[in-house]
């Protein structure tokens, strides 16, 4: 079903009406009711296609209609959630069999589907309740902070209109540039992939508000491997991310694309592998832009606070400075875009009905605000619209677009003679470049170390003698969050936008950093666990 503003409505006027019918009747004799309801229904279609040597290998639509309910039992100040709802794995629960609505979306059929997943979280809502007044009998849980915080009532509904993809145009695009590959032939497996989604949300709760909101992603990808002397294989890619199909490259700079992406193989098969390295280190803003994601921005997710089997990093710094001076780092969900490039972290409503916040989290290097959803932490008790969910998971404060800012820049070339300057003073012979990053991830929890890491796509050793650049392949950058930022010594030059996704307990969500260049003291590589292969027995066939 194409979805449009009419039928949106018609549905959200369904959920209303069930809500009702819950909120009047739902209660077990002789147990509490809710107090608290609320219906998201995430209504997602897309369509993803991908390509080798001219031919379509996939041609992938998808139709995925998530019902979300959250049921509380109690009160605002004490319900049955704790430990800031990190530590439930809701797949295992008797209400995930009823999480995915109807392929074909219409009133009658989404108040069934939502009537039964109502009654299964009331029950569930129930068990956890007395669960957790089980566990105050023997143990002392800090009770001085709400369950659940009280907000205003919001109204927001946008236009929605139907996308179609153009499937037709895009099976001819992944058919021309992937046969540019035949070409390549050192390049193992290349492949074109382009995506399509669309969503629409529609959302309401027992207080009255509700919204009605549509987000568009697109990305095409350009992939592929090339086999190692050492027998293992190494990969990159050339990705472009957008929320307007407007945006979208045209063929041209596909082309250039494809012939950057066989240069990248070829230069990173004919580097040499890394060396464990610690030392002085110049981070491109991607590299930058990860390394405040993984060490800074999951440590002031506001559930954190709350649970007890985090390390709560930060829980005493608020109002001590944790940077250099002249950083500032926000996190703006309503910020579409960054001198014309589309943000996948944008959002106007966040999944529990709260309105996209701009929060100033850093401020001249001093930790002014944690991320919020409604889950209350010490000294605010109000969310800053950040409570987020994938699919099925509760909702829990995550990152959007995180911007990082320096009042006074430095200038490339300023930071990399302060580089060379820094690592000759240390006594050592070579300094790191990082231009370039494909991913990273972090351990928050107070069992296992708090350390995070990423790994390099581009990586350069600077002789600081004769200012040589060396590529260098095979490595992490690993390290610990205190470490990692008292050690800034600089930041500066462009700023550049990195879109993707993030995982954490809520789910896979859309994000983006916004970083400028920076220079550290220290920085550890290691060597990249790899696998050995045998090359091919036979070679690539004609194509």
């Amino acid at each position: 079903m194409k979805l449009d503003k009419k039928t949106c409505l018609r549905l959200l006027d369904a959920m209303k009406r069930e809500m009702a019918r819950s909120t009047k009747g739902l209660k077990l004799k002789g147990h509490r009711r809710p107090y608290f309801l609320s219906y998201l229904l995430k209504a997602q279609e897309g369509f993803n296609l991908w390509g080798r040597y001219g031919t379509i290998f996939s041609e992938n639509p998808w139709v995925e209609n998530d019902l979300y309910v959250q049921c509380r039992v109690g009160s605002h100040r004490f319900d049955q959630t704790f430990d800031g709802n990190l530590d439930q794995d809701l797949s295992k629960k008797d209400s995930y069999g009823w999480i995915e609505a109807a392929k074909e979306l219409e009133p009658r059929t989404l108040r069934y589907s939502l009537w039964r997943l109502t009654q299964l979280k009331y029950e569930e809502a129930l068990q956890d309740y007395y669960e957790k007044k089980k566990v105050l009998v023997e143990q002392n849980l800090d009770q001085s902070l709400a369950s659940f915080s009280r907000e205003e009532v919001l109204r927001h509904i946008e236009d929605v209109e139907p996308v179609r993809f153009p499937v037709a145009r895009w099976r001819g695009l992944v058919r021309e540039i992937s046969a540019l590959f035949t070409k390549k032939k050192r390049l193992v497996d290349p492949y074109v992939r382009v995506q399509g989604v669309n969503l629409v949300r529609m959302f309401i709760n027992s207080e009255g508000s509700r919204f009605l909101t549509q987000d568009r992603f697109y990305e095409i990808a350009l992939t592929s491997w090339i086999l190692a002397p050492e027998g293992h294989y190494l990969s990159s890619s050339q990705r472009f991310y957008t929320r307007s199909i407007d945006k979208l490259p045209k063929k041209s700079e596909l082309i250039r694309a494809a012939d950057a992406l066989e240069k990248e193989l070829l230069e990173l098969r004919a580097a040499p592998p890394v060396e464990p390295y610690t030392g002085p280190a110049l981070l491109s803003g991607q590299a930058t832009g990860l390394v405040f994601h993984e060490a800074l921005g999951h440590r002031l997710e506001g559930e954190r606070l709350r649970s007890r089997q985090e390390g709560r990093t930060f829980a005493g710094r608020l109002g001590t400075r944790i940077l250099p001076e002249g950083v500032e780092v926000f996190d703006d969900p309503s910020l579409a875009d960054w001198e014309g490039q589309g943000l996948y972290g944008t959002y106007q409503v966040d999944d529990e009905g709260v309105r996209a916040q701009r929060v100033h989290l850093v401020k001249n290097g001093v930790l002014q605000h944690f991320l919020q959803s409604r889950t209350p932490i010490q000294g605010s008790k109000h969310s800053n619209g950040h409570g987020r969910m994938e699919r099925y998971q509760n909702p829990m404060a995550r990152m959007a677009n995180t911007i990082v800012e320096v009042r006074d820049p430095w200038t490339p070339q300023e930071l990399e003679q302060a580089l060379l300057e820094e690592t000759v003073e240390r006594g050592l012979d070579h300094a790191i470049l990082i231009e370039g990053v494909s991913g990273g991830e972090t351990r928050t929890d107070h069992y296992d170390f708090q350390a995070f890491k990423g790994t390099p796509t581009k990586a350069h050793l600077i002789d600081v003698r004769s200012g040589k650049k060396t590529r260098i392949r095979d490595l992490q950058f690993i390290g610990t969050p205190l470490a990692i930022l008292q050690r800034v010594l600089a930041l500066g030059g462009p700023y550049e936008v990195d879109n993707s996704y993030c995982y954490a307990e809520s789910g896979s969500v859309p994000v983006a950093t916004i970083a400028p260049m920076m220079l550290v003291a220290d920085l550890e590589l290691q060597r990249a666990a790899k696998k050995s292969y045998r090359p091919p027995i036979l070679p690539r066939p004609p194509l």
